[in-house]
């Protein structure tokens, strides 16, 4: 039912998103009727999806959807080892902004910055819903989705970083930093760089709920895996004293996707890295009702990592790494190689 959904809308060429929630087999659709361009609403219930800089806020309203439910399950695909590829010209291009930061970090005019890249490929568009489902099972702890909109066109992903979730009057994020390649029985080693950039996304996300929130917790730090790669993650909770969007807002981007101090990190991505990064990085997802419990106020926000934006017959993947002091320009590209590798491993 909902492969025919997704198609019907396609052609029609009106909004629609399905989603599956970490560690869940439960794809949820949620499909506009009416092709009506809606703008975000901060006080309805639907799905919104939100570009990097936060001046495109695409919104598909509950009021003006079908919402559809089907379990899958893993299918057996015959998985294919990616080998990691590039282009000279975007390494040599990478790698040169990454020194650029790393000046610009030791100038003190920065602590951390988030700089990434767009690798373009040729893909056949009649596998979009296949590629969905490879995402579906090949990474069942991320957040996955499928989003279409005519402002946006098609958009894909499998993220392991949640922005914030409002369950009641408590907001609960992640401090998500540091990659490496492997698994958690390999009982993984972090380094000074690592550690030092988790802290730093940990206390900025800190000292932004602190005017807007009351009674903040906050856990050890702990390795995640997240498909092939790993990350250092510490849980963050508090209790609401303002009002969502405001949470919302004070926390994106938050320095695993832009950099510290903010402005001037978000200063450095722009005059540097030579591209839009129009939805990467943004976030998505519900807003002010949880569509799998049906609990009205609720919402659960993702950063929109590990995707590729779908144009025709081409495919757009974007990858990023954080870069601070002691960041080598060569071993940060190709950590987005390896980004890039985890998101093909689903075409």
């Amino acid at each position: 039912m909902i492969r025919s959904k997704i198609e019907e809308n396609l052609a029609q060429k009106i909004p629609f998103v399905c989603y599956a929630k970490p560690d869940s087999n439960q794809v949820i659709g949620l499909f506009q009727r009416s092709n009506q361009n809606h703008n975000f609403d901060p006080t309805a219930a639907g799905f919104c999806m939100v570009s990097f800089e936060g001046n495109t806020q695409l919104f598909i309203p509950e009021s003006d959807a079908d919402c559809y439910f089907e379990t899958f399950s893993a299918k057996d695909f015959l998985w294919t080892e990616i080998k990691p590829e590039f282009e000279s010209d975007a390494k040599v291009h990478f790698e040169s902004i990454v020194a650029k930061a790393v000046n610009a970090i030791e100038a003190g005019e920065l602590q951390k910055v988030v700089l990434s890249r767009k690798e373009k490929h040729a893909v056949d568009s009649s596998q979009l819903y296949a590629t969905f489902e490879r995402l579906l099972a090949l990474y069942p702890s991320a957040f996955r989705y499928f989003w279409y909109h005519p402002d946006s066109g098609v958009w894909m992903g499998a993220t392991p970083e949640q922005l914030a979730k409002k369950v009641g009057t408590t907001v609960k994020t992640v401090a998500l930093a540091g990659t490496q390649v492997g698994s958690l029985e390999s009982q993984p080693q972090w380094g000074e760089k690592e550690i030092r950039e988790q802290q730093l996304v940990t206390d900025y996300i800190v000292s932004s709920l602190t005017p807007v929130t009351d009674s903040i917790t906050i856990s050890e730090p702990y390795t995640h895996q997240a498909g092939s790669l790993l990350h250092i993650k510490t849980d963050i909770e508090a209790e609401l004293n303002s009002n969502w969007e405001a949470v919302v807002k004070t926390l994106h981007p938050t320095p695993a996707v832009g950099g510290f101090p903010k402005s001037a990190a978000l200063q450095f991505i722009a005059k540097n890295e030579g591209y839009d990064r129009r939805f990467y990085a943004g976030y998505l997802g519900e807003w002010n009702k949880n569509f799998g419990t049906f609990k009205l106020g609720d919402s659960d926000l993702y950063v929109n990592l590990r995707c590729m934006q779908w144009e025709n017959d081409s495919l757009s993947i974007y990858v990023g790494c954080g870069i601070n002091a002691g960041s080598i320009p060569e071993k940060e590209f190709m950590e987005t190689v390896h980004k890039a590798a985890t998101v093909k491993r689903a075409l």
